[in-house]
């Protein structure tokens, strides 16, 4: 891989096949941390989406209700041992 010094802005719709490329050319330890790194990245979008999900759920008031919910839930489902009520 060159070092970062010698790295070239690509343009938007030529990156894919240059990630490719590079990808193809990696050796199993950065294989490794590549993918590491994607995984830590989901979970980072992950966790900002269901941070806002949970902000709108707040603002509406449905955290709130959990409580009344599953009371509800175990209430009308016909598995639910009576104790957990």
């Amino acid at each position: 891989m060159k070092p970062a010094s010698q790295l070239v802005p690509v343009e938007l719709e030529k990156l894919k096949p240059v990630l490719h490329d590079k990808i193809e050319r990696m050796d199993g330890q950065h294989l490794v941390l590549v993918n590491r790194l994607l995984l830590q990245l989901e979970a980072e979008e992950l966790a900002e989406y269901l941070g806002e999900a949970f902000n709108k759920d707040h603002e509406q008031g449905l955290l709130r209700r959990i409580p009344e919910l599953v009371k509800q839930f175990r209430t009308g489902h016909r598995y639910c041992p009576a104790g957990l009520l």
